[in-house]
């Protein structure tokens, strides 16, 4: 099936806007047909219905012998004055009596035009008829708790009109927001970094411009990214082999100043030798540091196996208290809740918790404490480092998990390069968890917790 041609966004625009006019004139002739269909049963009467009956009545009372054997019509009430305007009889309340009395005597109407008088003229008597200006209902008892059909007319065709503008302008958006929804898919896939999607069609010709012109932009950042993806994959590969290719002459310089430190030497030859053997260490650990990078970067190689998690921790209990000791630092580990095993990569998780306790012990005083919590609840295994060190800083909050990042770079001589936290936040997340850093509000310290799920 072939793709509809798209619509202009203003050939979209008229249509809504003739809709709309149409819309607006239905909401206001149906209830003037209603009116009318009323009328036509008798439900109702016309607007001068009353008016008309008041003429007609008028010459009938002026010759009627008496008045009270002319019989009035419903919806039209009457005030009798003798010659000298005074009050004989009144079926009007007190202030329509006031006036009908004031347009017996000057002539004056009703200011709000909702009600109209005849004055007739009898032998000894004034007669004062007032009528309704407006439609009316037959029954009298609607008449008096209803509004007028005039009023009901107005809030009907009030009503219509909302109706349709608010239906029809929903009915608009909704269509609108359904031809750019293709829009929307294509930017969240992008913000997903997918790239290996079709990007869909709109029924409107701007919108569809837009569209093509996403696909073009995503199809250039495709190739381009993908030319850069496949740049520092093979730049990671080659400082990969680079660190794995240096390890064997290191190895052999390693060796020989081993053999050449076991002869005879003076102390300035000594001297030389050991700083041969101090920079061949250093160099090993800039290797391993590369490697690691490679490694977190592309991602480990995760072997899963089900993990006893009480023998797990009692192992993690005496590494972390053997390198606790050698800081002179104490260590406050508890755990609770702890599930029967855990499917995950026992070395390196040992790895990601080990250098998590690393890096508090690296700002940690001697003689203070780390605090390591290990629970389990519904969904994940919680483990909890924290230190009583400086704590984090906003800084620190925000890039501590990057790559070579060190918030005292007076600490080179610990060789640890701002790799700890990344390397740890790369494998926990390659689990599906979770790295999380905050400061302990008991210790005032770094707080890190890895959430771990089952």
């Amino acid at each position: 099936m072939g793709i509809k041609k798209p619509t202009s966004l203003k050939t979209a625009f008229r249509r809504f806007l003739l809709l709309l006019l149409g819309g607006l004139f239905s909401a206001a002739a149906v209830p003037f047909l209603l009116l009318t269909f009323s009328t036509s049963l008798g439900l109702t009467t016309y607007g001068n219905y009353s008016e008309l009956r008041a003429k007609e009545l008028a010459p009938i009372l002026a010759s009627a012998p008496d008045f009270y054997d002319v019989q009035i019509p419903a919806g039209i009430e009457y005030a009798l004055f003798d010659k000298n305007y005074r009050l004989i009889d009144a079926t009007l309340d007190e202030n329509d009596l006031e006036q009908a009395k004031r347009y017996a005597t000057t002539g004056a109407g009703d200011r709000t035009l909702k009600k109209g008088y005849l004055f007739v003229t009898r032998e000894n008597e004034y007669v004062v008829l007032q009528y309704y200006i407006g439609a009316q209902y037959t029954n009298e008892w609607i008449n008096k708790h209803l509004p007028s059909p005039d009023i009901l007319l107005i809030v009907l065709i009030a009503a219509g009109e909302i109706f349709v503008c608010l239906f029809l302008t929903a009915g608009f958006a909704k269509k609108l927001r359904l031809q750019l929804v293709p829009l929307f898919t294509a930017t969240s896939e992008v913000a997903e970094q997918n790239l290996d999607f079709e990007i869909g069609h709109s029924g409107i010709k701007e919108f569809e411009d837009v569209l093509i012109s996403f696909s073009r932009m995503k199809e250039s950042l495709k190739a381009s990214l993908e030319q850069q993806w496949k740049a520092e994959q093979m730049q990671k590969e080659q400082i990969a082999a680079l660190a794995h290719d240096l390890k064997t002459p290191l190895t052999v310089i390693q060796g020989n100043t081993d053999l050449i430190r076991e002869t005879k030497l003076d102390e300035e030859q000594r001297l030389y030798a050991e700083y041969i053997s101090s920079s061949s260490e250093q160099m090993q650990l800039y290797i391993r540091t590369l490697i690691d990078i490679s490694r977190a970067a592309a991602g480990y190689q995760l072997h899963i196996e089900n993990i006893s998690l009480s023998a797990f921790v009692e192992q993690l209990r005496g590494q972390v208290s053997a390198l606790c000791q050698t800081k002179k630092v104490g260590l406050q580990m508890e755990s609770d809740h702890l599930p029967v095993a855990l499917s995950a990569d026992k070395l390196l998780m040992e790895r990601a918790i080990m250098n998590v306790v690393n890096n508090a012990l690296d700002y940690s005083q001697q003689g203070s404490f780390i605090h390591i919590s290990v629970t389990g609840d519904k969904d994940d295994l919680k483990i909890t480092v924290t230190d009583a060190g400086p704590g984090f800083s906003q800084e620190d909050l925000l890039h501590a998990q990057e790559q070579f990042y060190m918030a005292d770079h007076g600490r080179s001589s610990n060789l640890h390069f701002g790799m700890g936290l990344f390397i740890a936040k790369s494998i926990v997340e390659q689990h599906g968890g979770q790295l999380i850093l905050n400061n302990s509000e008991k210790t005032g310290g770094a707080q890190v917790t890895i959430l771990i799920p089952y």
